[in-house]
């Protein structure tokens, strides 16, 4: 029977092709087929999106997580040794909603390059990003930050504490009036505004940080990543938004967080996370992303209008009759539900008396 692509739900659809589009980059398929202790994830829990963890004892009495986190486990299971690690995964992760407080089982894809050296990670992890995006809509946008600029700007102006903290908030916020409060000095304060209100195209973004005279050698990260996205066509729908921050404990340079249209929060997020490598002993530089499947059901997920395309009605026809008869109107692409009377509550398109 020759399986058809338009009768695979939009989920699988866009996993099938995540997973080939990594595939095709040399990223290896990641399972996590065990749990992982509870100590690791409570010892790095401002890593996760979420520190509420869900926990049981395995039969040895050892407090275990069930999957919060997959990247964690990567790191955990990489070798100080390899110089180079690509990998890909698909796993149901357990999170707990950021409005109902309610725990879930959402599907997450993403990747992992670990190690090798120079630029060449973050130009395919950004372009991956981006691809990944257009495969759930083409009206996206992939904002771009470094987290090395603002938390040196911080450190640089001697803004520590709840100073720092208040820093971060207005400008994550998109709130440069919330800057005035923290103390800092008019300079710093302008300079704060001038890049919470950088333009949305990212070439005059990034000529504006220039101006500003901000950090050169990360405004050149950024320019790199814009020749990325540009060469491969993407150039439009970049943004400088230095409203992606991350923990400066576990994440330092490139961040990013993908948009689509409809949908009111991000669908894809990542950035370099050598910190956190750093906190596990491993000496080798790695990033990542990840794309939220499980966040996208509501928006994505479409009512059927009706419960089969078609409904066969067989009365006292021989069964051997009816099973030929539904088959052939399965073998034509349809969906079709075989009932003796014609049930009430039940739509289709169309109705066939055998």
């Amino acid at each position: 029977m020759d399986i058809s692509y338009n009768a695979i739900g939009w989920e699988d659809r866009v996993t099938l092709a995540l997973c080939t589009l990594f595939e095709s980059f040399g990223y290896n398929r990641y399972r996590m087929a065990k749990f992982e202790p509870y100590d690791m994830y409570m010892e790095n829990k401002n890593f996760l999106k979420s520190s509420s963890v869900i926990t049981f004892p395995d039969s040895s009495g050892r407090l275990m997580a069930l999957k919060p986190d997959v990247t964690m486990s990567v790191v955990k299971n990489t070798s100080a040794e390899e110089f180079s690690k690509k990998v890909y995964y698909a796993e149901n992760v357990f999170r707990m909603e950021r409005d109902t407080h309610e725990y879930r089982e959402v599907k997450q894809i993403g990747l992992e390059f670990i190690g090798d050296d120079g630029f060449y990670p973050e130009a395919e992890t950004i372009l991956l990003a981006a691809k990944s995006l257009e495969i759930l809509s083409s009206d996206f946008v992939l904002c771009v930050s470094h987290m090395d600029i603002l938390h040196g700007l911080l450190e640089k102006c001697g803004a520590d504490g709840k100073t720092a903290e208040a820093v971060i908030d207005a400008v994550s916020r998109r709130m440069p009036h919330k800057l005035s409060d923290t103390g800092l000095d008019e300079s710093t304060l302008s300079l704060l505004s001038d890049m919470i209100s950088l333009p949305a195209d990212a070439k005059e973004a990034i000529a504006k940080l220039r101006e500003l005279d901000i950090c050169s050698c990360y405004v050149d990260e950024l320019q790199k990543v814009y020749d990325v996205l540009e060469n491969a066509g993407f150039a439009d729908r970049m943004r400088i938004d230095f409203s992606i921050i991350n923990d400066a404990h576990y994440y330092n340079g490139i961040a990013f967080a993908g948009y689509i249209n409809g949908v009111p929060r991000d669908v894809l997020s990542g950035g370099r996370y050598d910190n956190l490598m750093t906190r596990f002993g491993k000496k080798q530089r790695a990033l990542g992303f990840a794309v939220y499947i499980g966040a996208l059901t509501r928006y994505f997920e479409k009512k059927n209008e009706f419960d089969a395309d078609v409904l066969l009605v067989y009365g006292d026809k021989p069964v051997c009759e009816v099973l030929n008869a539904v088959e052939k109107i399965a073998a034509s692409g349809k969906k079709v539900r075989a009932f003796r009377d014609k049930p009430d509550n039940f739509t289709a398109h169309e109705t066939v008396i055998l």
